[in-house]
């Protein structure tokens, strides 16, 4: 029904920019009604008028002076916006970007602003949950679509869990699914094509504000492959990005940056889903980098192509094989890219509805689950990122079991259980071998020290000393009687270079430091910078240069100890 002059149908205070407005609906000069929101501050008749006007209103609708100022001074119903989209009011709210729920507050509360770029006219609803369930449940036939699904209707546990944001990075060859698990995943949000994903192509302001927007939900990022950079760096671009949408934390900024905020740094918490051709720790290869383990646990590398088959269908109906076969997942691919588009949105809408309305039951329900899952497939001989990626498919069991109990997820809860360890079973097989690592390291270190590089300075002529600037280090025997070790010292410079990453070598001087050979001890830090571990002691040719020093009691054979 369309209005004849212009009437304030509601005021509105921005959470995020912190700011009042009017909010009018007017006849548009297109022949629509628009709704116009205009600061508070202005309120001169005059004023609003121009305002109107400068947004689409009909000239003859801001008109009548009489009929304006009686707008102005209506007392209209209060509304906010919220800042960002997730939980609010203690748990009992949810904000999304299409809806507001419960139904109660609908009207009192409305949606933020879409801060991602593109995302805004992408993320709508169409068709019905029953029609889009009929379509996804193809997805049973794959571990990938599981996971990734799992991964939307897990997000909006983490904050009722306490449990931090993580990433999944689904990876294996070009087109064989990856992007297709992705969007079927985001179609529950309301994302209907490929080519409207989200990509790694944007800069680290703008990967924030795309977390912020999806606060409590999953976020796609297709291809890690495209973000900026040439490919060897792309490691760097992907690293930064995990440390930054992990840590749940925007950065504190300027009010003026936000156009009128508190400049307050906003928290959230999501679920990011990453597709890439090859896995976090190759990307960390190409640039000649190892991962760190507190990386390892954030951000999660997922093989999806199972030995045997050609693409992410890695449970296809027993009675196909070979050419109908592959006949059978074109057919499902093709079905995908052509429904999906049709059948969006409302099924994560459902889905939050069936959690409030009973949030405490169904959040202990889920903690319960999480701690089956734990049970079921940690280890106690297991490293700790190892138990952090297990507690991280722990909160995907508990995603997926639930969508089953709210009718949105059309899948068997058996099979969708088992899915999920083998998607967890799978990320376990990807991680390295620390401890491996070390042994073989320490078995380095050892053979370095034993070379000719290091002088040994009980069997050097003082002729020779003359030549101790050119050498790595030096070692001597130190202490008498039962205490008579043998100490090491050698350049800092040349100790990195001995070892094929900085981690691998930061990792050692730790294992050197909790064994208590290293001297000094006590001022490690957690940088990644081995300046807490530097002496500058004298040399034998009164220099003085930044070293490492190590006094082992029984000579190297303490090495030997080492990770086992």
């Amino acid at each position: 029904m369309t209005t004849e002059s212009v009437r304030k149908i509601y005021q509105l205070y921005d959470e995020g920019k912190q700011i009042w407005y009017d909010v009018y609906e007017s006849p548009g000069i297109e022949g629509r009604p628009i709704t116009v929101e205009v600061p508070r501050e202005v309120q001169q008749p005059n004023a609003v008028r121009a305002y109107l006007l400068s947004k689409g209103a009909a000239t003859a609708a801001v008109e009548d002076r009489t009929k304006l100022t009686a707008a102005i001074a209506t007392n209209a119903p209060v509304v906010r916006r919220a800042a960002n989209t997730g939980w609010r009011d203690g748990n009992t709210n949810f904000v999304s970007h299409r809806f507001v729920a419960p139904e109660t507050v609908e009207g009192s509360i409305i949606p933020p602003e879409c801060r991602l770029v593109g995302a805004s006219g992408q993320l709508t609803t169409a068709g019905a949950t029953e029609g889009w369930g009929d379509l996804v449940r193809v997805a049973q036939h794959s571990t990938a679509m599981t996971v990734a699904l799992a991964a939307v209707f897990a997000a909006p546990l983490l904050a009722l869990l306490n449990r931090p944001s993580f990433a999944l990075v689904l990876f294996g060859p070009s087109r064989i699914g990856k992007s297709f698990a992705q969007l079927v995943a985001a179609s529950a949000l309301g994302f209907g094509r490929e080519e409207d994903l989200p990509s790694l192509n944007a800069s680290q302001p703008g990967l924030l504000a795309a977390a912020l927007g999806f606060n409590d939900h999953m976020l796609p990022i297709n291809e890690v492959g495209t973000a900026q950079g040439p490919k060897k760096e792309i490691y760097v671009t992907l690293r930064d990005a995990t440390y930054g949408l992990m840590n749940g934390q925007d950065k504190l900024r300027h009010p003026s940056w936000s156009g009128g905020g508190s400049g307050v740094a906003s928290i959230f918490r999501v679920i990011c889903l990453f597709s890439s051709e090859i896995s976090p720790d190759a990307w960390a290869a190409r640039n000649g980098e190892t991962r760190d383990d507190g990386e390892m646990a954030r951000l999660i590398g997922l093989p999806v192509l199972v030995a045997g088959h050609s693409t992410i269908f890695d449970r296809p109906p027993a009675d196909l094989a070979g050419a109908a076969l592959s006949a059978w997942e074109k057919e499902q691919f093709q079905r995908l890219r052509q429904e999906l588009p049709a059948q969006r949105g409302f099924a994560f809408c459902d889905y939050i509805d069936w959690l409030i309305e009973d949030v405490e039951a169904r959040t202990e329900q889920a903690r319960s689950r999480v701690a089956e899952f734990e049970k079921a497939v940690g280890k106690p001989e297991m490293a700790p990122v190892a138990r952090d990626v297990v507690a991280k498919f722990g909160g995907l069991y508990a995603g997926v079991l639930s969508g089953i109990d709210a009718r949105v997820l059309p899948f068997d809860e058996k099979a969708a259980a088992q899915a999920i360890k083998r998607g967890c079973l799978a990320a376990l097989s990807e991680l390295p071998d620390p401890r491996g690592e070390l042994r073989v390291d320490l078995a380095a270190l050892a053979e370095r020290l034993a070379s000719g590089a290091v002088v040994d300075l009980d069997d050097c002529p003082p002729s020779r000393l003359r030549l101790i600037q050119d050498a790595d280090g030096f070692h001597r025997s130190k202490g008498d009687g039962r205490t008579k070790g043998r100490e090491y010292v050698f350049r800092a410079q040349v100790f990195v270079k001995w070892f094929a990453t900085p981690l691998r070598a930061r990792r050692v001087l730790e294992w050197l430091d909790d064994e208590g050979f290293l001297d000094p001890r006590g001022g490690r830090t957690h940088k990644r910078s081995l300046e807490w571990a530097e002496k500058q002691p004298l040399w034998p040719n009164g220099t003085r240069v930044r070293s490492f020093c190590l006094y082992l009691p029984n000579g190297l054979s303490d090495l030997d100890s080492g990770a086992t």
